[in-house]
């Protein structure tokens, strides 16, 4: 469920940025099909950003420090020994109520919610789809047709117009129909039926609201200005503003009559001088600035599938996944060293500096947890890729140095999982050992559920003595560590 207030959280920032640069930027532009497009790309941008592999903040920020955040709740104990003091990894029980707290409860309340508008709205729109289909039809140049129905009336809903076969010889009936057929030609049913959906999982944000208006009027702007260029200017604008006299009907897919109240904004916007063609340039040189910007404060650990797990083919050595699990976090602070410092926040600050080393060698690499924040072992260890290594440190009372310790499980199934994790452990043992790093023989666990619960070959590092180091991680360790996980891939 952290990981969900982290999605919402980015959703909704990308959301923001994107809307404030509409704003400031193309919504007094005329060209509406690429605004049309922009408002949606906006949408499903911020839908997708949080799920991208590129993080371009990492490039100039290296944070050391986690952030402090989520709250307790009720834990058990899981406790493996080491060669000096107990190491405590905590897991929150299996049952809703014990991990429930205030961050899950502000998730589950959110998705509730949420479900309830989707289910809502997808009641209303199955409901009308049905009404439709039990109306008798008529065609009209080529357009399904319905007589008013309920409270629908001159308006375009779904993929049918609603008016009555009197009207289409009246001059207004005529305009009425060939205001709402654009409507269908454009296809703008879809995007509402995407915007809508839109809002009902995003619907805490006030600017969803704003963006769906602005879409929807961006809707009228290309209707009116091809009516414009068809029967000029003044004579269609003169005939928008009787409509505002006339009853309002609510339509599921737009209306002629909807936004009354910024008739008198599109009459405007349709007499107004249209933008130059060189103000194009402002969509080539802004959209870029924003997919940049909303790329560089991207921190959202990519999803734990395989879909960007595929190694790629070529003279190139393949590309390979590696899961690094910075050990604790959140409530489970680790060890405490001598110095005051938490294991938690060494781990978190030894996976970064590996990441970023192991990186520049070709590995893809991901984290099991986005920040300083308490997660399942279930879920630290369910990620798919080539390689797990939960990373954690002895505690030993004196400050003696110790050497690295590899933890790894093999002999319950005896099936091909646990013999690579025998050549991952050997191999690593043995690299480590040639770059000067001091290191024990690997040991089986069976007991560690970080390993039991891994569905890829997984290792748990103990590497040195928390109370040996002062203040940080040396980064020479750190790169002959990268170095040998390198090279223990060619086992």
């Amino acid at each position: 469920m952290n990981s969900l207030l982290y999605y919402l959280f980015e959703v909704n920032c990308s959301l923001v940025v994107g809307a404030v640069l509409y704003f400031l930027v193309f919504r007094q532009l005329s060209f509406f099909q690429w605004n049309r497009y922009f408002i949606l790309g906006l949408c499903l941008l911020s839908l997708l950003l949080p799920f991208g592999t590129v993080r371009l903040g990492e490039l100039f920020l290296s944070p050391t420090s986690p952030v402090l955040a989520f709250e307790q709740s009720n834990t058990i104990a899981h406790s493996l020994e080491t060669a000096g003091d107990l190491v405590s990894e905590t897991e929150i029980i299996d049952s809703f109520w014990h991990s429930f707290s205030i961050g899950y409860g502000i998730a589950y309340g959110y998705l509730l919610i949420s479900i309830v508008l989707l289910c809502r709205f997808a009641l209303r729109y199955i409901r009308l789809y049905r009404r439709i289909g039990q109306l008798s039809k008529y065609k009209f140049e080529g357009f399904t047709m319905v007589a008013p129905f309920e409270d629908y009336a001159n308006c375009s809903v779904q993929h049918v117009i609603v008016m009555t076969e009197d009207q289409l010889a009246t001059p207004d009936g005529k305009l009425i129909f060939e205001h709402e057929s654009q409507h269908i030609v454009f296809k703008h049913r879809w995007d509402k039926l995407f915007v809508e959906i839109f809002r009902c999982l995003f619907w805490l944000n006030p600017f969803v609201y704003w963006v769906r208006k602005q879409l929807y009027l961006v809707h009228e702007y290309q209707v009116d200005e091809v009516l414009a260029n068809r029967y000029g200017n003044s004579g269609y604008a003169h005939f928008l503003l009787n409509l505002t006299q006339q009853s309002c009907p609510t339509g599921l897919q737009s209306s002629l009559f909807n936004n009354r109240h910024e008739l008198v904004e599109r009459v405007q916007v349709m007499m107004s001088k249209p933008s130059s063609k060189k103000a194009r340039w402002q969509y080539l040189l802004t959209v870029p600035l924003l997919g940049f910007s909303l790329l560089f404060y991207s921190f959202i650990n990519p999803p734990k599938s395989s879909w960007f797990s595929a190694s790629l083919n070529g003279k190139k050595k393949p590309s390979k996944t590696i899961i690094l699990d910075p050990g604790h976090g959140g409530k489970d602070t680790g060890g405490i060293s001598s110095f005051g410092f938490a294991e938690k926040s060494l781990t978190w600050e030894t996976c970064l500096l590996l990441k970023q080393e192991l990186e520049r060698k070709g590995y893809k690499v991901l984290l099991s947890r986005a920040a300083d924040e308490y997660k399942l072992l279930r879920d630290r260890s369910n990620f798919e890729g080539d390689l797990l290594l939960s990373i954690h440190f002895d505690n030993v009372k004196d400050k003696q140095s110790l050497p690295i310790r590899i933890l790894y499980q093999s002999g319950i199934h005896h099936n091909p999982l646990e013999e690579l994790n025998h050549k991952f452990a050997v191999s690593l043992g043995q690299r480590l050992h040639q770059n000067g790093l001091a290191v024990n023989a690997p040991e089986v666990n069976t007991k560690l559920a970080i390993l039991r619960g891994a569905k890829i070959p997984a290792l748990l590092l103990e590497l040195d003595n928390i109370n040996a180091i002062d203040k940080n991680v040396k980064p020479d360790f750190v790169n002959k560590l990268a170095h040998a996980i390198d090279q223990s891939f060619e086992y």
